[in-house]
């Protein structure tokens, strides 16, 4: 049946849904009479089949999607990048949801390139009569083999460490770290934040650096730089199983990291949609990937966007961090509206001597900061010279604990369990006076 979307500043709002139900955006009136005649058959009993009376770009402003969402039919035809767009809504869906796009290119490499981003199927326009409905079938039979494959593959690696299966799958993250001017700690922020959420889910983390000829991510863990990255952005249909698997570097047990050090005269050019292609097969192995994204290229920035579930700014307290705050948040609204954003206080000096407070940043940019990274340049230091992320060189540094109320906002979104569970620190608990009350909520100065 039709459900109405509505429409509030651009944003579509769905109404509740049954669980599992499939929905299905498309404006042309001839496929929406295909879906129609087609789809219900197939879903009959298992499903239910919504309707919204809009395209592509009803479903890019959606407020938020159902978390328990079987599948999703999308016309494709408004987006300017199809693969991009797919790779990006790939992210903020769930896991297990069926993607059905359809469009009116017959072109194989789209075919291949949309699939690889985590598309099911891809069709195109006229539909034959019963193609639309064999193909959610398909999609449908499809995904119930790979789930009932993972619940195996997880239940016998947990028997073979000699535990009991864990849960099978958490909601992907794709981080996109940038900041606003450089110098503000943005890569030492983005290593820290990937190791924590790999400790905090308790699953592998990854490390990319797209800055493949002045990053120092790789310089930062002291790891060795290698060619994968660039071959990837080159030629992101090569990216399997066996390229993932060779290309990254262990660093510690929660985190790994994959970089480059071209040399400055061999110039990269991005082909569309190459990010959010090389992410998409990145995050079949890892469940949240930080991308240490630089400025200075639009395209390949844009892309990173497209490609992130969630954007951390790390803004220095300046003027020109100010204006560029601004100016890049606007750009993120403009190219990913589906962007959760995590607006930061960073700087590579004392927040103290800074020429504006924090809260005339907040006034300025009209968003509220997650946190302030406190001032430890000395941890961060050692840190670096020891090659390790700041939240293992220097677990008791003042900036990772700074850090903590980011990594809670990232978890609270995609899994509130875990976020609750972290929400207290251990070293908070630990300096709780015993058989006291907390009277802090109660206006007690420490």
């Amino acid at each position: 049946m039709a459900v109405p979307a509505t429409r509030d500043m651009n944003v579509t709002i769905l109404p509740p849904l049954p669980p599992g139900a499939f929905v299905a955006f498309v404006e042309e009136p001839e496929t929406h009479g295909r879906i129609a005649a087609d789809v219900p058959p197939v879903l009959a009993g298992r499903a239910a089949l919504h309707v919204v009376a809009g395209g592509f770009m009803a479903a890019m402003h959606m407020s938020d999607w159902p978390a328990d969402l079987g599948g999703l039919i999308l016309d494709i035809t408004e987006s300017p990048s199809p693969v991009a767009d797919m790779a990006a809504l790939v992210g903020v869906l769930p896991e297990d949801c069926v993607i059905i796009a359809i469009g009116d290119a017959n072109d194989v490499h789209l075919f291949r390139d949309l699939v690889g981003a985590g598309a099911s199927d891809y069709l195109v326009r006229p539909l034959p009569d019963g193609a639309l409905g064999k193909a959610v079938e398909t999609a449908i039979a499809a995904k119930a083999r790979e789930v009932e494959l993972r619940h195996a593959r997880a239940a016998i690696q947990a028997a073979a460490a000699g535990k009991e299966a864990g849960p099978p799958d958490i909601a992907p993250l794709v981080v996109a770290c940038i900041g606003t001017r450089g110098g503000v700690g943005t890569t030492t922020i983005a290593v820290a934040l990937a190791s924590m959420l790999g400790q905090a889910r308790r699953r592998e983390s990854l490390i990319l650096d797209l800055d493949i000829h002045y990053g120092s991510v790789m310089l930062a863990l002291d790891l060795d730089p290698a060619d994968a990255l660039r071959e990837a952005l080159s030629s992101p249909q090569r990216v399997d199983n066996l390229f993932v698997d060779q290309s990254v570097q262990r660093k510690t047990e929660f985190l790994c990291a994959l970089g480059a050090e071209d040399p400055p005269r061999d110039a990269t050019s991005l082909e569309d949609g190459a990010i959010a292609t090389v992410v998409a097969a990145y995050q079949r192995r890892f469940r949240q990937v930080v991308l240490d994204t630089p400025r200075g290229d639009p395209s390949l920035l844009c892309q990173a966007l497209e490609a992130a579930t969630d954007l951390v700014l790390v803004c220095d307290l300046t003027l020109a961090g100010t204006r560029d705050a601004m100016r890049l948040l606007t750009l993120a609204t403009d190219v990913a509206p589906q962007l959760r954003i995590h607006m930061i206080a960073g700087g590579a000096t004392d927040p103290r001597k800074a020429p504006i407070k924090l809260a005339d940043l907040e006034r300025s940019v009209k968003q509220k900061a997650v946190c302030q990274v406190a001032f430890d340049d000395k941890n961060v230091a050692a840190a670096i010279n020891a090659g390790k992320p700041l939240n293992e060189a220097m677990p008791r540094s003042v900036a990772v604990k700074s850090l903590q109320p980011l990594v809670n906002a990232m978890l609270a979104a995609v899994d509130p369990d875990a976020a609750a569970a972290r929400s207290d620190p251990f070293w908070s608990r630990l300096l709780k006076p015993k058989g006291r009350v907390n009277t802090a909520a109660a206006g007690a100065g420490a």
